[in-house]
């Protein structure tokens, strides 16, 4: 058999050595939804690109910060909105009984 180099998938630049053919390589073995292993060839951690695990989350403050900005859809629920919306609710309160209040005066009412 002769040595020859493959690249894994998703592992950008990462070569292994393989004997023989390139489906000598590792396979990743996930078990798929019909209950069959993977087929993708395993990067380092043993796994292939769509079967490498989940996320550990960010560590740093700024790496939490730059998710919890990603995540906000709308800012529907932040305090500032909430703010705004009771400060408008109180200014409509003042207005309609400042409204009621006038035309009581007038008679209008």
């Amino acid at each position: 058999m002769s040595e020859s180099l493959s690249i894994r998938a998703g592992v950008p630049g990462a070569m292994i050595k393989t004997e023989g053919k390139a489906h000598a390589s590792k396979k990743c073995g996930a078990k798929t939804r019909d209950g069959d292993p993977c087929k993708n060839w395993a990067m380092t951690n043993g796994r292939c690109r769509m079967h490498g695990g989940k996320s550990t989350g960010a560590k740093t403050l700024e790496g939490r910060e730059r998710i919890r900005k990603a995540r906000t859809k709308h800012g529907r629920y932040s305090a500032e909105a909430i703010e705004n919306r009771r400060l408008f609710r109180a200014f409509l309160h003042y207005t309609n009984d400042l409204i009621a209040k006038i035309t009581d005066d007038m008679g209008l009412g």
